[in-house]
């Protein structure tokens, strides 16, 4: 005799959980366990060395009344949005010229694409001799122009920006790619029936192609900005944070107070604040996204 409907269902969502079972005890291992371990240590005084004292949020307290903290996260929302407000165009505009039909097409999304294969490690230590003030042929060419000698990594005022076109450079092949995908998916039919109507090719663009790849760029835009926030390789490298703290990030005083001042209490509060931040952008960015569809 068969099974009844509602014995059935219940078969099938036993055997599913027992399937998803390992992945959820391996999140639980890796993201949820971690993160409930670092809420509690940061309500406490802990050096690796003697019991964790609890300390209420004294932690919080003290990391809201330093200066070096509120310069950390303006640098971090400062890298951030120029990176994705600058990458996101970028990667729109690269994207529709590699749409097009262009000789050596292939070869050239390749070489765009190259620098993302490569580790932040390696593209900062590229990019450290690159713009260096004595051989790099990126600051020669820059005095040569305009007969000034920059110092991009040591001036206050260019470090930054030197890491957001490093990082720029290093992700643009990543997110053209899906931008480029989408633009594959747009009906010819409506770009062809717009231009027959006389639509110039910034009408097609802004009324035709853009809605109808808005998903990815909302995708790219929250994924982009997510990872942003959380930026650490390129300054530890390249600058060490300075100079004059000028790219120090939330991540990166994380780890000092973590591994050079052995302050795992106020580490863990920085790594709290910091993923509330990026539950809030997140939430932020795809309520933005909804918005613009119902727009739309």
């Amino acid at each position: 005799m068969s099974a009844s409907p509602s014995r059935y269902k219940a078969q099938v969502r036993r055997a599913g959980l027992i399937l998803v079972s390992p992945a959820m005890v391996m999140v639980f291992i890796i993201s949820v366990l971690p993160l409930g371990v670092a809420i509690v240590l940061s309500f406490t005084r802990y050096d690796l060395f003697t019991a964790p004292r609890f300390t209420g949020i004294s932690n919080y307290i003290e990391l809201f009344s330093d200066p070096v903290f509120w310069q950390a996260a303006g640098n971090t929302v400062t890298f951030a949005v120029g990176q994705v407000g600058i990458g996101t165009v970028v990667a729109i505009a690269v994207a529709l010229l590699f749409n097009k039909a262009l000789a050596g097409g292939g070869i050239m999304r390749t070489l765009v694409y190259i620098p993302q294969a490569a580790s932040y490690v390696v593209v900062a230590l590229l990019w450290t001799m690159l713009l260096d003030p004595s051989i790099g042929p990126i600051t020669h060419a820059v005095r040569a122009l305009s007969g000034v000698q920059p110092y991009f990594l040591t001036d206050a005022h260019l470090a930054m920006p030197s890491i957001v076109v490093l990082s720029l450079w290093r992700n643009l092949g990543y997110f053209m790619i899906i931008i480029l995908a989408a633009l594959k998916a747009v009906p010819r039919e409506l770009l062809e029936a717009a231009e027959i109507d006389g639509a110039r090719p910034a009408e097609r663009f802004f009324y035709i192609t853009l809605p109808e790849i808005r998903s990815a760029v909302v995708f790219v835009v929250i994924t982009w900005f997510l990872g942003a926030l959380q930026m650490f390789t390129q300054s530890y490298v390249m600058t060490a944070g300075g100079p004059v703290n000028a790219t120090k990030t939330l991540v990166y005083i994380m780890y000092e107070q973590a591994f050079a001042a052995l302050n795992i209490g106020r580490a863990s509060a920085i790594a709290v604040l910091l993923f509330g931040a990026v539950v809030v952008a997140s939430l932020m960015l795809r309520l933005a996204g909804a918005l613009s569809r119902r727009a739309a």
